[in-house]
């Protein structure tokens, strides 16, 4: 009976283990005036950085974390977790600065014509965060 009910509690354990991985998410969507400068064959990339007391969401620190989606549909939901790592071993924890960039070209290096944004409630969050708001409203040169 002991061993049964040791087997019950790990298996709900790990249950709930399976649904607290760390995340954040939320929707994108695109200022009105500049809705017009899409391009149908655009990607959406969301970008995220280690946030840090002299961070800010436009700084130049490499992502940790990148989720590429191709031909969204405004408003783009979107979540983040430990899958969208760009290297191997690097933690995903926060806080975190979560970035859109919406490439014309499809290219997340190419900022000539793309679109940006962050969530101004929050310019750096923590995991659990699912209902972060980020309005593309940059347009890069």
């Amino acid at each position: 009976m002991k061993i049964v009910l040791v087997a019950l509690l790990a298996t709900l354990s790990l249950n709930v283990f399976a649904f607290n991985d760390p995340k954040v998410g939320g929707t994108v969507s695109v200022a009105k005036d500049l809705e017009k400068s899409l391009n149908p064959n655009g990607v959406l990339f969301i970008i995220a950085k280690k946030a840090g007391p002299d961070s800010n969401p436009g700084d130049h620190s490499p992502p940790v974390a990148v989720l590429k989606i191709e031909h969204p549909k405004f408003p783009q939901a979107f979540v983040l977790t430990p899958r969208n790592v760009m290297m191997v071993g690097t933690e995903f924890t926060g806080p975190l600065h979560v970035i859109a960039r919406y490439s014309q070209s499809g290219d997340a290096l190419d900022r000539k014509g793309a679109l940006e944004g962050f969530d101004a409630q929050f310019p750096s969050t923590e995991m659990g965060n699912k209902n972060l708001k980020i309005v593309l409203k940059a347009l890069l040169k």
